[in-house]
């Protein structure tokens, strides 16, 4: 019983600490640039907030195209989140309903596509949109991003999918329903977790970006938020209080976003350990 009690203790305390290590910077992101310019400086070190001034996210987002950048990275994210939920969803209805040679192979290439470092797909991307002429657009940039999501997307609710059993859709079928009704009306109800789950995942990653907004595109017009706020930080003399204005409008809406869904998140990675 006491050895009991000592490991639930420890669990908590070391829980404590990685919540305190992964959210302050975060929270220090966020309440710096709020201290104003006077309290930026003079209240530095102080770790609670000493004053609420909105002077540096003002300057920010009057100063400079911010509010460009982040309606380009509004647009390609939501692109590529729809884009991603609509097709990750029929392919991995495919993967798991049909049986067919190299089904196994298209999903381990397409997971081992996901596990490649962004600038090694990056760059035959770059020389294939070259080729098409659709380099330095917002289109482009989209199309870089779901290669990103979609191999993950793909994986994750094909677990979904292999836990929903197909007697229902059978079900359906006895009941007159064709293929596309059964999986509208019966199993999307089911997955909505895991489509959840992606677009969230999706929206997030394509959001905050970096190596293919610097590869993709170099015109000031289609420049995304973390490659516009790399920019004001070289082409500007706005000091480091705007920047992380910047920064924590970037970071929280995203931390915001994640944390209504992170239960969905978790179902996702866990949904084929029981059943596959």
């Amino acid at each position: 019983m006491k050895r009991s009690i000592q490991s639930q203790v420890t669990i908590y305390i070391l829980a404590a600490f990685v919540f305190v290590y992964s959210f302050f910077p975060i929270y220090w992101i966020t309440i710096s640039p709020l201290r104003g310019v006077k309290g930026f400086f003079e209240d530095s070190t102080s770790l609670l907030p000493t004053s609420f001034d909105l002077t540096f996210f003002i300057n920010i987002w009057n100063e400079t195209n911010f509010p460009l950048y982040y309606k380009n990275s509004f647009i390609v994210a939501v692109a590529t989140t729809v884009v991603t939920v609509i097709f990750s969803s029929l392919i991995a209805y495919v993967l798991t309903r049909f049986q067919f040679r190299g089904k196994n192979l298209l999903l381990n290439g397409m997971l081992i596509g996901y596990m490649l470092p962004p600038m090694l797909l990056a760059i035959p991307l770059l020389g294939m949109f070259i080729s098409f002429g659709i380099e330095d657009s917002l289109f482009g940039l989209t199309i870089s991003h779901i290669a990103m999501t979609l191999p993950f997307g793909v994986w994750m609710l094909n677990s979904f999918f292999k836990t929903i059993p197909f007697e229902l859709e059978e079900s359906a079928w006895m009941d007159g329903a064709s293929r596309f009704q059964a999986l509208y009306r019966v199993i999307l109800p089911l997955l909505i977790p895991g489509v959840i789950s992606v677009g969230v995942f999706s929206f997030i990653v394509s959001f905050t970006d970096y190596t293919f907004g610097l590869m993709m595109v170099s015109s000031e017009v289609n420049k995304t938020i973390p490659i516009g706020l790399a920019g004001i930080k070289e082409s500007t003399s706005l000091q480091r209080g705007e920047l992380l204005a910047g920064a924590a409008m970037i970071i929280v809406p995203m931390v915001i976003l994640f944390s209504f869904v992170t239960k969905y998140f978790i179902k996702g990675l866990t949904a084929g350990a029981v059943k596959g």
